[in-house]
């Protein structure tokens, strides 16, 4: 809606969803930008030049149009906060139910940290 009613005066409209939090605020984000592809391309210089990088290319990419930004950043929240509460729950459920002390519990989830973590 917000995109149709700029476009009708003449205003285009990036949708961005920014990512990265406080090691983001202090190297840069992945910024994920949707919205026309004629907007994207005239400010592109921006984003690229704030945004973290990898391997030397920067963490910004076009997503679509309208608000595929917003919409990539919304997805990327629910599996971050899906994770976190993952955690909580296998944390719960070995103190409580386990019952693991605090070094067996960091034990575990030290080994969890460095592997991958797969489903059989």
């Amino acid at each position: 809606m917000r995109l149709r009613n700029l476009a009708a005066k003449g205003i285009q409209f990036l949708g961005v969803g920014v990512s990265g939090g406080k090691e983001g605020a202090r190297h840069g984000p992945s910024i994920m930008r949707g919205g026309p592809k004629e907007a994207y391309e005239r400010v592109r210089p921006v984003p690229e030049a704030v945004a973290a990088g990898v391997s030397g290319d920067p963490c910004v990419t076009y997503l679509g149009p309208s608000s595929a930004g917003h919409f990539v950043k919304m997805v990327h929240n629910g599996i971050e906060y899906g994770l976190m509460q993952l955690i909580a729950e296998t944390y719960d459920l070995m103190k409580r139910g386990l019952a693991l002390n605090e070094d067996q519990l960091r034990a575990v989830y030290s080994e969890w940290n460095n592997g991958e973590l797969t489903v059989t």
